[in-house]
């Protein structure tokens, strides 16, 4: 009887380890699951707005319905209808951004305009039925923003540069990168934000498990979103590096201000360790009203995949645009630097490099300097809530399986017969020792 109280100890300790390396597991897949790969790259020249049909023919319904044939491209307008059945298209806005609707869907367009690609962005529309994604390349500030309202015009969700998808047919919001906040239109009873990796009930507003993604949805649009933004940055090349003569091209200044040579082709060679070519072009750019000019070149590096060079370039620039902007802008763009700056510390937290502690110093340098406090905060413990969730899944997961697994036939005998109340209650035990200590973990890594 000893030796079997001792073989079930030690199957006991060795079912606790794998436990343990479930719920880590868990995390990192958790973590991992933005897919940040996808980096959008901005060219400077907004576009006519058009729908592709990318299967079958696409819908255009206005006073009269048009029909898109399959790989047509057609325009757009304000109040038109774009709707599928068995097939599926691709929304371009005037920016870049871009929306994909799947089958059986439709939205109608509210709003849709853009001074140029890069300000004064007004997107609206509202999705009736059906599915969509949308991956939006530009950092929405001032009068700029892209909204989506769903659930007949009650809810509306939005974004200042993020991917995300909406999915009435399973009742679903999921946020890809960044981060979207949803609200109810009509009683302004306040915000929910959705972090990446997140997913909301488009009814109740509650967290809700990844077993609910449309997996294939999400693969077939991670895909395109690969090639899209691969065709975005051949045209930043085409850019930056073949600029119309006689035309004043502040990019072009700004890279060889820090010392870019052009004959090359990584984009990697825009981030130099050129202190003096940062220090000129940030004294010439101070002089005058470039103001807007700086933020043309932060929307060139706003979506980029972050390495420690690219999130040092967008700190240097976010510091410029706050020193050249005018005074009743700095409120905001404080906040939205902050809200930046925080995405940033968890993408790096993530892919495991970065100057993190310098990313947190600059984050409460914002905050003191009178950033939004309330909203940054919000944000965290939405990245906490989301954490603490998918962790109380997998843990319960692990618990029933291992308790299903020890009460079935012809396995394991003598731990079948240790399977009293208090061996039960043991595991529990250990399980919650296990959610506390990550969920510790998590803390401090999201401080």
């Amino acid at each position: 009887m000893q030796n079997s109280s001792k073989k079930s100890e030690g199957f006991f300790q060795k079912h606790t380890i794998s436990l343990i390396m479930l719920g880590l597991l868990a995390i990192i897949g958790f973590l991992l699951f933005s897919d940040f790969s996808s980096t959008p790259i901005i060219v400077s020249e907004k576009i006519d707005p058009y729908v592709l049909s990318t299967k079958g023919d696409t819908l255009i319904i206005r006073d009269t319905t048009i029909a898109v044939g399959e790989n047509k491209q057609a325009s757009i307008l304000i109040g038109d209808r774009i709707q599928t059945n068995n097939s599926l298209a691709t929304i371009f806005w005037p920016d870049g951004s871009l929306t994909r609707l799947g089958e059986k869907s439709s939205i109608r367009i509210n709003a849709m305009q853009a001074k140029t690609a890069n300000e004064n962005i007004q997107i609206n529309f509202s999705l009736e039925s059906g599915k969509t994604w949308s991956n939006v390349v530009k950092y929405m500030f001032g009068d700029s923003y892209f909204h989506e309202q769903f659930n007949d015009d009650t809810a509306l969700a939005a974004v200042r540069g993020t991917v995300f998808e909406i999915n009435l047919d399973r009742k679903y919001i999921h946020t890809i990168d960044h981060a979207i906040s949803v609200e109810d239109i009509g009683s302004h009873t306040g915000s929910t934000f959705v972090v990446a990796g997140g997913l909301l009930d488009t009814d109740t507003r509650n967290i809700l498990l990844k077993n609910k993604i449309d997996e294939l949805w999400n693969k077939a649009n991670n895909d395109a979103d690969v090639i899209y933004l691969n065709q975005r940055m051949e045209a930043l090349k085409k850019q930056i590096f073949e600029s119309k003569i006689g035309q004043k091209n502040y990019m072009n200044t700004f890279l060889q201000e820090i010392g870019l040579q052009k004959t090359k082709v990584s984009l990697d060679t825009l981030l130099t360790d050129n202190t003096a070519g940062w220090t000129q072009f940030a004294n010439s750019m101070k002089e005058g009203n470039n103001s807007q000019h700086l933020m043309d070149i932060y929307q060139q590096f706003y979506g980029l995949h972050n390495t420690d060079k690219i999130v040092d370039t967008k700190m240097k620039l976010r510091d410029l645009v706050l020193k050249t902007a005018p005074a009743d802008k700095k409120q905001t763009l404080l906040t939205d630097f902050a809200r930046s700056t925080l995405y940033d510390s968890w993408n790096m937290t993530i892919i495991g490099s970065g100057n993190i502690e310098g990313l947190q110093k600059k984050l409460e340098n914002y905050l003191q300097r009178g950033a939004d406090k309330n909203l940054i905060n919000s944000l965290k413990d939405a990245n906490m809530q989301e954490n603490i969730k998918q962790l109380d899944n997998t843990l319960e997961n692990a618990k029933q399986t291992l308790i299903q697994t020890l009460s079935e036939k012809n396995l394991l005998e003598e731990a079948k017969k240790k399977m009293t109340i208090e061996n039960v209650q043991k595991i529990n035990n250990e399980a919650d020792k296990i959610h506390e200590s990550i969920t510790n973990g998590l803390q401090k890594l999201i401080q």
